[in-house]
């Protein structure tokens, strides 16, 4: 696939969840997936954020899935690491049950960041298929019904499975943007947001002329 050099739409994602979930494991299979039609790995910088230009519903998607960098073993997120963000995984590691009971915590965080904006969420639980796991996708599921979002599980080993997750959850916002008009400008990319900002600054402009018009 050739990378376009225009998208219809840029989209955020952020990663949340406790250190060594499998957050830079996750950006690295995502950035490893074999070249297609629907994804193609464009920029990949680890422990910082992978982009992929992807194909969905006859759309050119531009998604931008960034990581913490390390911020959460401090607790020193700030505010611009939620910013502009349209989609979330909340994460956990299905063979370390701490960071399962940590994910309200991140939720609580995500809410509170947020709260002004609209959020597509997914669970997202890290299956490495071994004998040592201590959460069970029933209760992943049962948390995921409290805090009303969608239960999924990536086996990082299978890169098809990360990048099928993030397709779910591309179209779960753009349904959400079909619904809401200022989430679809939201997800334009910056130029075209900026282009229809200077278009709604004219057209401003030429009604207060008009309005002091001494004809």
């Amino acid at each position: 696939m050739a990378v376009p050099t225009r998208f219809d739409y840029t989209v955020k994602i952020i990663l949340l969840g406790d250190p060594s979930v499998g957050k830079s494991s996750l950006l690295n299979s995502l950035a490893q997936q074999q070249e297609s039609k629907e994804c193609r790995c464009v920029d990949y910088r680890p422990n910082g954020h992978v982009e992929l230009a992807m194909a969905r519903g006859g759309k050119r998607i531009l998604a931008k899935i960034v990581d913490t960098g390390g911020q959460e073993r401090f607790r020193s997120i700030t505010a611009s690491f939620y910013r502009g963000a349209l989609g979330c995984f909340l994460m956990f590691d299905a063979e370390k049950v701490d960071t399962f009971r940590h994910v309200q915590n991140w939720h609580n965080d995500l809410d509170m960041y947020t709260c002004k904006q609209p959020m597509s969420i997914f669970l997202l639980g890290i299956n490495t298929q071994s004998t040592k796991r201590q959460v069970t996708p029933e209760q992943a599921e049962r948390l995921a019904s409290q805090l009303e979002v969608q239960f999924h599980e990536v086996t990082l080993a299978r890169r098809s499975n990360a990048v099928e997750v993030v397709f779910s959850l591309l179209d779960k916002i753009i349904i959400h943007a079909s619904r809401l008009p200022s989430v679809t400008v939201d997800i334009l990319p910056y130029q075209v947001q900026q282009h229809l900002a200077e278009k709604a600054a004219l057209a401003s402009d030429d009604s207060r002329k008009k309005f002091h018009c001494a004809c």
